[in-house]
């Protein structure tokens, strides 16, 4: 942390959803940094926490319910905690984007898209009306629809071109940071793979750095240069895609990846990781893996596991590892 060269740092970040039932942990001590340009993908179960994260950086938790117990998330070396409404309202849209999961929500039935797209960029730039809706229909032709289109209403748009709007819309004022919360989840596996190629090029050609939430840990290796595995709220493994690829050291990592079918394996049945995620509003004073783990042992419930570094950054958060950080168990 407090590298020059990172645009956005998150340092023991803590938030919680405060219900009537209970204090909800969604976000437990979450730290990492993300340099210009970098792509990071976020992967874990539903209700791991990750949509969470997304959205405490962008400022739009619900509030109440959600609370930021504490941390801080700098963009650019300024805290966005010490931001105002008002100023979280210019970041938004300008410096940093989101893409939300489902684009029949996110996008407003009742105005044409060209609207829509020009309401982003009227908001942060001074321009006219017809500035804008010129400046749409570059956005239209970026993402691969025809600028004609400018004038169509959301209802006339497939799921997968109604998805390209969004990304249209969270793109249209060059934000240095995009965050990308599952946008292909709603598209069959023809459109998933053109809009994220579409993600990919604009990030590429722009120079956007990425945060890429998905249960995919292919479309992680297709799209990203560094993963984080998170967990009740939590990072239990990051590093390089390759470091967590090739060698997966968390149990819970290997369990994702032994869950996955092989194309070139002859293993009769998957191996799925057994039980349920820890309740987040009654998480373990020790390991939050521990009643899934195979790999558990005496010393797992002893206190929150550390963080320990494999070399090269690539992290894991286990108790097999603190004694030495050498890879017990960690497979090629």
């Amino acid at each position: 942390m407090g590298n020059n060269d990172n645009l956005l740092e998150l340092k023991n970040v803590i938030v919680h959803y405060e219900t009537q039932d209970g204090v909800v942990e969604a976000v437990n001590n979450v730290s990492f940094s993300l340099k210009k340009g970098e792509s990071l993908g976020m992967v874990g179960e539903t209700g791991a926490g990750k949509t969470t994260i997304a959205l405490t950086i962008m400022g739009l938790l619900p509030k109440p319910p959600a609370h930021v117990i504490r941390g801080e998330i700098r963009f650019k070396g300024e805290n966005l905690f010490d931001k105002s409404v008002k100023q979280m309202r210019a970041i938004r849209g300008n410096d940093i984007s989101m893409i939300f999961q489902d684009p029949m929500t996110a996008l407003n039935p009742v105005l044409t898209v060209g609207d829509q797209i020009a309401e982003v960029v009227r908001l942060h730039n001074k321009m006219t009306k017809a500035e804008a809706l010129d400046k749409a229909k570059e956005m239209l032709k970026t993402v691969g629809i025809p600028e004609e289109r400018v004038s169509d209403y959301p209802h006339q748009f497939s799921g997968g071109m109604k998805q390209r709007v969004v990304i249209a819309i969270a793109l249209a004022c060059n934000p240095e940071l995009l965050i990308a919360d599952e946008p292909t989840t709603a598209l069959d596996v023809t459109i998933q793979a053109q809009v994220l190629q579409s993600i990919k090029e604009l990030k590429e050609k722009m120079g956007t750095s990425l945060i890429f939430i998905t249960h995919d840990f292919g479309i992680v290796a297709n799209i990203c240069e560094k993963c984080a595995v998170i967990y009740a709220g939590e990072i239990i493994e990051m590093g390089t895609v390759e470091q967590v690829f090739r060698h997966p050291s968390h149990p819970y990592t290997i369990g994702l990846f032994e869950s996955i079918p092989k194309l070139d394996g002859d293993e009769e049945r998957l191996k799925p990781i057994p039980g349920l995620m820890s309740d987040p509003m009654d998480l373990p004073q020790y390991c939050s893996f521990y009643d899934r783990c195979m790999r558990r042992c005496d010393s797992c419930k002893n206190g929150e596991p550390a963080v320990v570094d494999l070399g090269d950054g690539h992290i894991v958060k286990c108790k097999l590892f603190e004694s030495n950080g050498n890879a017990e168990g960690g497979q090629e």
